[in-house]
This record gives structure tokens, sequence and C-alpha cells, in this order.
């Protein structure tokens, strides 16, 4: 990677949440770590003193089951999740929506870059796991779909 390119990458980390950002390409690989706010790097990389361990809680009741049909769209990339194609457009789908593969169902603006996110599945929205808005991490779960039979 040329110094131009990691001074771009730089500059778009400083103006987002993000912390940390791995690239690779023909050209190489880079990975640039921020520090939080208040976070001294060598504090960051002395281990935590650990905690005493909670006493365990009482049983509650069990999770509900996840049902076997149901699939999560992640996030391809690092970015911004938008759920309209604009501010002042309906969002590409709505909990109860139907979508079938192929489908946009958002998008992840990465770098001034509108990436379309399509679906990989045919089904029913069951929900949308980020707001609209939102940083997102490569891989975080953003809809979860009912599988049609």
């Amino acid at each position: 990677m040329e110094i131009k390119d990691i001074r771009s990458l730089y500059r778009f980390m400083k103006n987002t949440d993000i912390e940390e950002l791995e690239l690779e390409d023909q050209r190489g690989r880079i990975r640039i770590k921020r520090w939080s706010a208040g976070v001294k790097p060598e504090e960051a990389q002395r281990p935590a003193t650990p905690e005493p361990l909670p006493e365990a809680a009482p049983p509650e009741k069990a999770a509900p089951e996840k049902k076997a049909n149901i699939k999560v769209i992640t996030s391809p990339m690092v970015g911004t999740f938008y759920r309209a194609p604009a501010p002042d457009a309906d969002p590409f789908v709505d909990v109860g929506s139907t979508v079938r593969a192929g489908q946009v169902v958002c998008i992840i603006e990465a770098m001034k870059i509108m990436n379309e996110v399509e679906s990989e599945y045919t089904g029913k929205v069951v929900s949308v796991l980020v707001e609209n808005g939102q940083p997102v991490e490569y891989g975080e779960p953003l809809f979860e779909i009912e599988v049609s039979s």
C-alpha cells in the first residue's frame, strides 16, 4: 500500500467510531488500530486484573428456541448501515416483508461508497437487528429471515 492510501484510511477512521481496520488487496495487507479515548496503548496491552466471578444467578426460564428455518444476513464489510436508499425514502424491507434471494435489503456506506447488500435467502423478515445510521462491523448480524420451505 502507498502512504497516501494509509493516510486516507487514517482520515476515514478518525471521523468514525471504528477502532480497528484490516484490509488486504493485491498490493498488500494493512491493519490499523486506534485507541479509545482515555485508554493509553500501554494500558490496553496490560492484562486486566481478574474480578471474582459473581454468584450463580437463580435459573431463569430457558431462552426461546431459535427456529431451524431462521437465517441471518450479516454485514459484508465495516461501514454505516442504512435501511433506505435515501433519507426521505421508505426502507428496503421491514419486519414482515417478504424477500427473495438477490433482493437489496439495505446499504452499507464504506469510504463514501454506497454498497447494496442483497438477501441470500427467500423468506420473510422476522427482525431488523441494527438501527438506521449505526456503524456495523464485518460479519455483524443485520437481519433475521424466516426461510420459505
